[in-house]
């Protein structure tokens, strides 16, 4: 009932966070529930009378469904992915008027760049990675264009650079090519290697690495 709770926001938002706490606890075995869960995100998202505030973590919650429940995500794929694309090409164009919008845009990206560390994840080792092949090219410029930007902030930078890294390690030898194709993605390594945050740093390092097996095959 939380989840359908659009006038109570802080109600809805907290559900949706019992819910990722839920998947991180019960792992596969939330799958039973994941029809009715995913059906009412999918709506809230498309609901014009939910505050901006929750979507933030109901794209965060795709990435813990997916990773509890790995390559039976694939149903939710056709879903899921038009609107974290649509809500990524939005949130990297943001112009943000102030502080507190440019605070707002940064917990978006930060959602969206979550579900797809989670989707990437939960599909690794499965024989169905070859199904995220065709959404790598507009992740890689949605990463592309939040580097060129310049206005991350450490927390979107740390988990875009982990976003790099879990491509390289799901899809391997065919992500391979597209990063190297990608016009800014070894800048953003070199820059996240050389960052003053040690979390930046640590995820740059797991994704140097991971990106040298796809690039050389």
């Amino acid at each position: 009932m939380g989840l359908q709770n659009f006038e109570e926001y802080q109600v809805c938002a907290i559900t949706v966070g019992v819910v990722g706490d839920l998947c991180r606890a019960l792992e596969d075995k939330i799958l039973p529930y994941c029809d009715g869960v995913m059906t009412q995100l999918l709506k809230d998202l498309s609901s014009n009378q939910l505050h901006r505030s929750v979507k933030p973590p109901i794209f965060s919650c795709f990435g813990d469904i997916a990773l509890a429940i790995g390559e039976n995500f694939e149903k939710y794929l056709i879903y899921a992915m038009p609107m974290l694309q649509s809500a990524a090409d939005l949130s990297a164009h943001a112009t943000a008027a102030d502080d507190e919008m440019l605070d707002y845009t940064n917990q978006l990206r930060n959602g969206i760049l979550e579900a797809y560390s989670g989707i990437l994840q939960g599909f690794k080792s499965s024989p169905k990675t070859q199904l995220l092949v065709p959404y790598a090219p507009h992740i890689l410029q949605f990463l592309d264009a939040l580097y060129n930007g310049k206005d991350m902030d450490d927390s979107v930078m740390k988990t875009a650079i982990g976003v790099l890294g879990d491509l390289a390690d799901t899809l391997g030898v065919h992500a391979g090519p597209l990063i190297n194709q990608s016009t800014s993605s070894k800048q953003f390594l070199d820059e996240c290697l050389s960052s003053d945050d040690p979390l930046v740093k640590e995820s740059a390092d797991w994704a140097r690495i991971a990106i040298s097996r796809a690039v050389s095959g």
